[in-house]
């Protein structure tokens, strides 16, 4: 009887993704953000020491110019700001191959600020505040942090 239940629900979860996976993949074809490059795999994790995977510049443009409704001259000046970021950022872990992420902390922290300033002034009143909702979302959503806002919890099967 166990059995019959359990393979109902895993049909159900399996229709409901296949469904889900339907409606995302129509929705998609709108708006298909351009393929994810390789990642080379460094001592860090993915994309190398300290970047966690981050995504590049050409990918991070596209995601805000998708949730902020950047022009595509906004999406061009932000698109060079993450590039300096990230010159600088891997020049700073390329002269300290061997230094402490805590070490490097601050240094880094104060390129990012200096982006996100840079980053502020290309922005409109209305991206802004957006923008700084997205960023509050991703800083509470560290390793082990809640998910992002409107995602639904996590399902528990049932005990039987």
């Amino acid at each position: 009887m166990k059995s019959k239940i359990k393979g109902r629900i895993l049909c159900a979860a399996m229709l409901l993704c296949g469904a889900a996976i339907v409606v995302s993949s129509a929705s998609a074809q709108d708006s298909t953000p351009p393929p994810m490059p390789e990642r080379q795999q460094g001592p860090g994790g993915p994309g190398g020491p300290g970047r966690g995977g981050m995504m590049d510049p050409e990918h991070r443009t596209h995601m805000m110019k998708e949730r902020l409704g950047l022009s595509d001259a906004q999406a061009t000046q932000v698109k060079a700001v993450l590039e300096d970021e990230r010159t600088k950022s891997e020049a700073l872990r390329a002269a300290n191959p061997n230094a402490d992420r805590q070490a490097m902390r601050p240094q880094m922290e104060a390129i990012r600020k200096d982006s996100e300033a840079r980053i502020d002034a290309v922005l409109t009143p209305d991206q802004k505040a957006k923008y700084d909702a997205m960023r509050a979302e991703q800083r509470g959503r560290g390793p082990g942090g809640p998910p992002p806002a409107g995602t639904p919890p996590p399902q528990t099967p049932p005990q039987q």
